[in-house]
């Protein structure tokens, strides 16, 4: 079946069919991968059959693997796996069983100095229904601000944390206490263009303002900002290879599924430049 790469929405995301990362792809099939990443910000790799040694070989031809903090969720032989397994999530402090993703629109990992470039997401186990991953291109998102308002958010830096829930382990904790600041508006790397660039659940503050005040900027931005003109929601299927460009994607998983039928991904994570 020859390489065939078809959008899925009108502003982000593209499927990817005709390709075996089992088997020794060619550069110039991985060369419209990558183009096809660049473009459309997230692209899902339909139909794969990767045992953990060959998903982080697939993956490292897109980049490097980097360390993940959520503890209790990593693969003994390839910790650099998380399972994200939505029967065995715990409670939060508040008794809350939440999906991994499930709270807010976010990109991953932002308590690192140099946060992930790309998150990938492979489908292993998926409930009889619901369950799906919704992206939200965040160069249109920013584009669609007016010129003060850009200018304005330009300006601002924040910091974040690591967040304290219970599959995080007070080691992982203390390893990545620093505080590391980045900007809320950051420029892609590869493209030169801007979005926005946050996660509220490790947003401790933005430099300048309390905590309080901080956190109601974002959620109104991030909530004024997404809409379905720039969205795009995946529904699952077994075998989809997802790599979501965490330098202008947020995202954010449903809760529309029992938890107990058991949502199972494989998730790793891909290293990536100190945001400017």
């Amino acid at each position: 079946m020859p390489l065939s790469i078809t959008p899925l929405s009108e502003t982000i995301g593209a499927e990817i069919t005709g390709l075996d990362l089992c088997v020794c792809a060619v550069e110039s099939a991985l060369a419209q991968v990558r183009a096809a990443l660049r473009d459309h910000l997230v692209i899902v790799i339909r139909d794969q059959r990767l045992d953990p040694r060959q998903l982080l070989a697939a993956l490292r031809l897109f980049g490097e693997t980097m360390e993940q903090h959520l503890t209790s969720t990593l693969m003994p032989e390839h910790p650099e796996i998380a399972v994200l397994d939505s029967r065995k999530m715990p409670p939060d402090k508040e008794g809350q069983v939440i999906p991994f993703g499930a709270r807010d629109w976010h990109t991953d990992h932002t308590n690192h100095p140099r946060p992930p470039k790309l998150t990938a997401l492979y489908a292993v186990k998926l409930p009889s229904e619901g369950g799906d991953t919704s992206f939200a291109n965040m160069h249109v998102a920013y584009d669609c601000l007016g010129a003060d308002e850009q200018a304005r958010l330009g300006q601002l830096r924040a910091v974040n944390k690591i967040e304290d829930f219970a599959y995080i382990s007070d080691e992982a904790r203390a390893k990545f206490a620093a505080r590391p600041v980045h900007p809320l508006i950051r420029t892609h790397p590869d493209t030169g263009k801007r979005a926005l660039y946050v996660h509220p659940g490790k947003l401790e503050r933005i430099q300048g303002m309390e905590p309080e005040e901080s956190r109601r900027l974002v959620n109104e931005l991030v909530e004024r900002v997404i809409t379905p003109a720039n969205t795009y929601r995946h529904r699952w299927r077994i075998g989809d290879l997802l790599l979501c460009d965490n330098r202008a994607v947020l995202h954010r998983a449903h809760r529309d599924y029992r938890m107990a039928d058991g949502r199972v991904m494989h998730r790793v994570i891909l290293r990536g430049e100190v945001p400017v």
